[in-house]
């Protein structure tokens, strides 16, 4: 099978998780420049259980405001549309996917808490360097992998099948599925967020996370993902552990030097963070 029988096979897949109607909505109000906050509120107030979960997370140490957001107009008036709209994105998507099973070796909560320490962690590199929206590099690092999800979920012979690469043959499982698959989990998951007509920067940094495309709309943005990306891997299981960071593409490299280079002094807080955004997002309601 290649590459593109491959995405037609995808593609006719019709139990595949839709986008959320609030995502759409919204999404389709901050295209418009004549959206005011209270339109944009009386959509996402319609969804009483996303509003009190957006309002928990405006309220949580994760934003660190001082004074209480009781609202969702207050909370777009402090935070702004872009925020707003990635908070409803993220929420909506964990909730979307948390239901799917995994099986012997792949935890869908292992998965989540993976895409959260890469969300957290590109979020603070976007800070630092102020190189792109953290909160736009907090979504596209929480949806990097959501490939794997629908691998595991209608390819999952396949998905079986690499994992065994992985543990057997000691690969990543980039490196597994390169072996064994026409195309790779980031190819999947820019195709899905691509059908889901999400921003063209979202998309592209999904799609070459681990193999940079200097053409992509926001070089910037996929440098950060990339990078986020082998950091989480590396410390994953050990904080005191010395980093490989051969794997980061040299462009990065030289875009993010100064955070590699002082990552054992900062990765410890920010793993504090991925902590309370774990707990945050995958805490059963």
């Amino acid at each position: 099978m290649d590459a593109q029988t491959f995405l037609k096979k995808l593609d006719g897949i019709s139990d595949i998780p839709t986008l959320p109607n609030i995502v759409i909505q919204v999404n389709k109000m901050l295209q418009d420049y004549d959206t005011s906050i209270k339109k944009l509120g009386t959509i996402i107030e319609k969804d009483q259980a996303m509003v009190t979960k957006i309002l928990r997370l405006v309220n949580s140490t994760f934003y660190g405001f001082r004074s209480k957001i009781t609202n969702i107009p207050h909370a777009v008036i402090v935070l702004g549309f872009n925020t707003i709209r990635n908070a409803v994105v993220s929420v909506s998507i964990i909730k979307t996917f948390s239901g799917e099973k995994g099986f012997e070796g792949f935890e869908i909560t292992d998965f989540w808490k993976h895409s959260i320490a890469v969300a957290v962690t590109s979020r603070y590199l976007g800070e630092q360097n102020r190189l792109d929206s953290p909160d736009d590099c907090f979504v596209a690092g929480l949806l990097h992998d959501m490939g794997k999800l629908v691998l595991s979920q209608y390819f999952t012979e396949s998905f079986i099948r690499i994992w065994r690469s992985v543990t057997e043959d000691k690969l990543s499982f980039y490196e597994a599925e390169k072996k064994l698959l026409p195309v790779n989990h980031a190819q999947i998951g820019g195709y899905l967020a691509k059908k889901w007509q999400f921003p063209v920067s979202l998309t592209d940094s999904v799609t070459y996370h681990h193999q940079i495309r200097k053409t992509v709309s926001n070089l910037n943005q996929l440098l950060i993902i990339h990078t986020a990306n082998i950091i989480a891997n590396n410390y994953k299981s050990d904080l005191e552990m010395r980093p490989d960071f051969s794997m980061i593409d040299p462009e990065a490299r030289k875009v993010l030097a100064g955070q590699l280079e002082t990552v054992s002094d900062w990765f410890p807080k920010v793993a504090d963070e991925i902590e309370s955004a774990c707990e945050f997002f995958l805490k059963e309601e």
